[in-house]
């Protein structure tokens, strides 16, 4: 079960971005189910002294597509040994179904389904990589499922690195912004 509570706290970062940033930050639509998210530093980024980096995420519904860019501020860089991993993540409130539990249930136990079903998913897009010898990381991402149930993109710092045994969750969240469900859902059904 602690590893279970740990999977919850690992989340609960990303819920933060996902219930707290649509008031910051408005993202603007574009055609064809394309958004650009401007992304706004989070709390923990001053521990860091990255509190002044500047980012978005360009998506594109109907590519099923992101891309994350993060640039650092002047003199400033990664703590050592840590990396940038970017996020998708479903919003503050339960995306799970019966409808997908047709045969049984999430995990296959009942309780942990229904617990983990209150917490948000976080989906990793993987690591930025640095462009050169800027200070601009960049991250591609691409799946075959629709991006509809996702309501915010994120970065974290992985101070592990993402080397060796590392912890796959999410590390600590440098910044992130809302998606806009109403137009990803429009897009999707546009087709």
């Amino acid at each position: 079960m602690k590893q279970h509570t740990h999977f919850a706290l690992g989340t609960l970062a990303l819920l933060t971005v996902a219930t707290v940033l649509p008031t910051l930050a408005a993202p603007k639509m574009g055609m064809m189910g394309r958004q650009r998210v401007m992304m706004m530093p989070l709390p923990p980024a001053q521990m860091a002294g990255l509190q002044k980096a500047t980012g978005y995420a360009d998506v594109n519904v109907k590519t099923s597509t992101l891309k994350i860019s993060v640039t650092l501020p002047p003199g400033k860089s990664l703590p050592a040994g840590t990396v940038l991993e970017g996020w998708l993540s479903t919003s503050g409130k339960s995306t799970a179904s019966s409808a997908d539990e047709k045969f049984g249930p999430a995990f296959g136990k009942s309780d942990l389904a229904m617990k983990l079903g209150q917490t948000p998913y976080a989906l990793s897009t993987g690591l930025l990589r640095r462009v050169g010898h800027s200070r601009t990381y960049v991250g591609h991402f691409h799946i075959d499922n629709p991006l509809t149930p996702y309501g915010a993109v994120a970065v974290t710092l992985e101070s592990d690195g993402n080397i060796g045994n590392y912890d796959p969750r999410p590390g600590t969240p440098l910044m992130g912004g809302p998606l806009k469900a109403e137009s990803m859902m429009k897009s999707t059904m546009m087709g």
